[in-house]
């Protein structure tokens, strides 16, 4: 029978991702000292498991070497492959990963000469459920993951994950219709999930009672309800029903508002505290979490930012730190939380301006954060890079385009001219937390996984089609800079929030690194890029 090793033997702990959303952390003394997201290197959208060049990223921002690496985890390693990767890129990049070699016994990894123990794929479920139990605030906590494949809950308890033992894949489908229904609507559900959230409000309109989603006994039962009664959505020479993404997501609405409703009793009866974490790539959809969330016996609710597959891998380090070697959690994760351990430095900044100088007008400012404010303002489209990029999909205010929420014509003008995406897609507030409540109702939202409806009809650019918003509040703790151009804005407006979305253009990641924050700039089109008291333009030509 295989033992765990001391405790006290395991320092350094490397964790890898190797289904889409391919990530590595290294964990060190139970800290992050290094995270890396495949697709934010490689510029692939949804890149799978980890290259080379990734994982010698990863370990000079630790500082480590791979000898000095205790014990790795090789996570959803050939258990979940998706045919949307090969979709995307026309293979499935597996081509592209380090090479390794695990042992007979699965018990040790051989890593460029370097031999190490592991664990090979820890449950895909706890993981998600790891990552958002052991960097939330409470001592207990049901911790729910939800994806494509399944959904789970575990009783969360100091230390320890305990899975519940019920079968909630008996009933709770929506998330699988919801992948057939993003793959007829847009041809994929790994990118398509995030275009049905947004279109389903659009076949609202007179929608007809429909029956429980347990009447509906098929995915063709669906779709054929749909069409009874279509609400025809223009896009491109496509004609999409809207009405069948309204239906999924109602039934989505529908299941998780009974599971929370199912779990809430069981956390009382094992004396747990009311509280709620949440993962898994159908978490992002807050259409569904908030409203089931605020009917629930729940009294305090805490997402990772990463919901995807990258979250697995910081979930299956701190699971193994916590749960399995038995060290007692952090009182609070700070901003490591929320945003990666890589910074660049002003000489690597300078190089990449540098590079497209006969392109760019550049200039320097002492208030940098001022400045921006004032664009914004004015009704220029910014694109804000600063310090660390963020864990997760979200642009957080490190890697932003940043523009004016009061813009009647900001919404159409971002999706048709910069991001080159669906006319329907909604934008994002990132408002001031100590604001938050009086324009949403609601405060303590830092990862853009809370929905509400808009207080105040002057900001029709973050006000989708049904009246909401998924907003993102900023506290100055976290994220200095970002909090002070919002206040500036507020200062010249009256509004505290400003337009937020990633840096980024169709079918990129998120910028990374300050070149791919240049070539956003001149590839879609921004009006100006701002980093650390820098303001750059494009040259014009005579």
């Amino acid at each position: 029978m295989r033992t765990e090793p001391p405790a006290t033997s395991v320092r350094n702990i490397l964790s890898i991702n190797f289904n889409h959303d391919g990530a590595a952390v290294l964990l060190s003394e139970g800290r992050m000292a290094g995270f890396v997201t495949t697709e934010r290197f490689s510029r692939r959208k949804k890149h799978p498991g980890l290259r080379a060049a990734d994982l010698a990223e990863l370990l000079d921002q630790a500082g480590l070497a791979l000898s000095d690496v205790d014990h790795v985890l090789l996570c959803n390693l050939h258990t979940m492959d998706s045919p949307d990767i090969a979709l995307l890129h026309g293979s499935d990049l597996k081509e592209t990963w380090l090479e390794f070699w695990v042992d007979q016994r699965r018990a040790r990894v051989d890593i460029d000469g370097t031999r190490l123990p592991c664990t090979v794929n820890p449950e895909h479920h706890l993981l998600h459920a790891a990552a958002s139990f052991y960097t939330s605030p409470f001592d207990s906590a049901v911790s729910v993951a939800i994806d494509p494949i399944g959904c789970r809950a575990y009783l969360g308890r100091d230390t320890r994950l305990y899975p519940l033992r019920r079968d909630f894949d008996a009933w709770f489908n929506a998330n699988v219709g919801y992948c057939y229904v993003a793959e007829r609507l847009f041809g994929t559900s790994i990118v398509g999930a995030g275009k049905v959230m947004g279109l389903a409000p659009y076949g609202a309109t007179a929608a007809p009672e429909i029956p429980a989603s347990a009447a509906i006994k098929s995915f063709d039962e669906l779709v054929a309800l749909a069409d009874r009664d279509p609400v025809p959505v223009t896009v491109g020479d496509r004609e999409l029903n809207a009405r069948l993404a309204y239906y999924v997501q109602r039934g989505l609405d529908e299941q998780m508002r009974a599971l929370f409703a199912e779990l809430g009793p069981i956390a009382v009866r094992n004396r747990i505290g009311r509280n709620l974490c949440l993962s898994g790539g159908t978490s992002l959809n807050v259409v569904a979490t908030e409203p089931a969330f605020a009917a629930s016996d729940f009294e305090r609710i805490h997402f990772h930012p990463a919901c995807g597959d990258d979250g697995t891998a910081i979930g299956a380090a701190l699971w193994y730190w916590h749960h399995v070697l038995g060290h007692p959690r952090r009182q609070h994760h700070p901003t490591e939380l929320m945003y990666s351990v890589r910074t660049y430095s002003a000489e690597t900044e300078r190089r990449a301006l540098h590079e497209h100088a006969s392109e760019l007008h550049v200039d320097t400012v002492d208030d940098y954060t001022g400045t921006t404010a004032g664009l914004i303002a004015d009704g220029a489209v910014v694109g804000w890079f600063d310090g660390a990029g963020e864990i997760g999909p979200r642009a957080l205010g490190h890697r932003s385009i940043l523009a004016d929420p009061r813009s009647p014509t900001m919404r159409h003008r971002l999706n048709a001219q910069i991001k080159l995406r669906e006319h329907f897609r909604p934008f994002a507030p990132a408002v001031l937390n100590e604001r938050a409540a009086e324009w949403f109702g609601l405060a303590d939202s830092p990862f853009m996984l809370r929905a509400s409806p808009v207080r105040k009809p002057t900001v029709p650019a973050v006000t989708h089609v049904d009246g909401t918003a998924r907003l993102q509040t900023v506290r100055r703790e976290d994220n200095p800079a970002f909090h002070d151009v919002i206040a500036a804005f507020e200062a010249r407006t009256g509004v505290p929030l400003v337009l937020n979305t990633s840096l980024n253009t169709k079918g990129e990641p998120i910028a990374e690194t300050p070149g791919d924050a240049v070539r956003t700039l001149l590839d879609a089109g921004l009006d100006y890029l701002v980093l650390p008291h820098t303001v750059v333009s494009r040259r014009r030509r005579p």
